[in-house]
């Protein structure tokens, strides 16, 4: 039986050393790879806001066709013609090199993990993923405007190729938006990057608004009914870059202001958790704000961690920053109450920011009864 089975192997591999000679002998051409004729984007038009980094994931369909796979952007151009390779223009840009856990103890320890590399500002993977970079900002790639006319769409084409062939794959187009720096973004105007008003030709300014619960007016001693109703309160959120001797560069501080516009100081909030509010260091706290040292982006990446909406258990999240200020008092009858006032947030542009909780309208109550 053994020798049955060697002598199988045997001829076998003759068969594959005999193979291999007739392929040198009669010039037979190495195997290639398939390059389906029907490879194509399922995803061919773009609306990425400027001044982040944008993903554009699962857009191309193979049809089988073999990887490796290399995607060139060819022929950028105008709807009327215009040239239009300035996005492909190359920058330094801030990528990865490192795991981010939200674990990291200082901002040199996440510094480590990130370097510069040279990259266009929109560029296709080798997966067929289309990658607009945080680099493309309105200074050097005009935004769309209030009407998108045909002149101004972006059009480009892709060369796909490997070993079995090339082809173009024609007119993906790409109509970037105004950057915009933070989130929530309400009073914020997409196309302008003015404040936003309730109409294109109104004055009635739009605003943020902070989650708020458990928190009493100090005179009215009403409930707040969440912060956008005035009948009990409006509580404003402004987030905002800052300037002075208390600017670095890149940091992030917190402040609250009474409806005079007055500094609260924040040691109020005294169930704070402040050690863990935000993924940054040094932290400073004063009677009118509390500062951190931080790096930007925030969140760094979309990694769930103590610092993000969900915390580490949150299985899709670690894409929003959430802080939460909190602090309790005595009501009547000895009933312990808590005040919380929250948000959810995202900034994209490093340096000198604040975000600020404006009592509009009452101020809070912190004193027991």
């Amino acid at each position: 039986m053994q020798n049955a089975i060697k002598y199988k192997a045997l001829i076998l591999l003759t068969a594959v050393v005999a193979f291999s000679g007739c392929r040198k002998i009669f010039n037979l051409p190495n195997e290639r790879d398939y390059l389906s004729t029907r490879a194509d984007f399922t995803t061919k038009n773009f609306g990425p806001k400027l001044g982040r980094t944008t993903i554009f994931n699962n857009i191309f369909n193979a049809d089988n066709s073999s990887f490796p796979m290399t995607f060139e952007i060819v022929n950028p151009r105008f709807g009327d013609g215009r040239d239009a390779s300035d996005m492909l223009g190359v920058k330094k840009t801030l990528v990865w090199n490192g795991e981010y856990t939200g674990k990291e103890t200082s901002i040199a320890e996440i510094e480590a993990k990130r370097h510069l590399e040279d990259h266009p500002m929109v560029e296709l993977r080798s997966s067929g993923e289309l990658v607009m970079w945080y680099t493309a900002t309105r200074d050097v790639i005009t935004p769309r405007d209030t009407i998108v006319y045909p002149q101004n769409i972006r059009y480009f084409d892709v060369r796909i190729t490997n070993s079995g062939g090339s082809r173009i794959i024609k007119n993906l187009s790409i109509v970037p938006e105004i950057d915009v720096p933070y989130e929530p973004s309400d009073d914020y105007n997409t196309t302008t990057g003015k404040p936003n008003t309730t109409t294109p030709g109104g004055k009635a300014r739009k605003y943020n608004y902070p989650s708020i619960s458990g928190i009493r007016g100090a005179l009215t001693n009403t409930p707040f009914n969440g912060a956008q109703d005035p009948n009990t309160g409006l509580v404003y959120m402004y987030i905002r870059k800052y300037t002075g001797d208390d600017a670095n560069g890149s940091s992030l501080r917190f402040k609250f202001l009474d409806k005079d516009s007055v500094a609260i100081d924040p040691i109020k909030f005294g169930d704070t958790k402040w050690d863990q509010l935000v993924h940054g260091f040094n932290k400073k706290m004063t009677k009118t704000y509390v500062k951190y040292d931080v790096a930007y982006p925030i969140p760094l990446a979309r990694v769930p961690s103590i610092y993000t909406a969900g915390g580490i258990n949150a299985t899709s999240g670690g894409d929003q920053a959430y802080v939460e200020f909190s602090y309790s008092r005595l009501g009547f009858g000895n009933v312990r109450e808590t005040g919380k006032i929250s948000t959810n947030f995202k900034i994209f542009e490093k340096g000198d920011w604040e975000i600020v909780f404006h009592f509009k309208t009452v101020n809070p109550k912190f004193e027991n009864d």
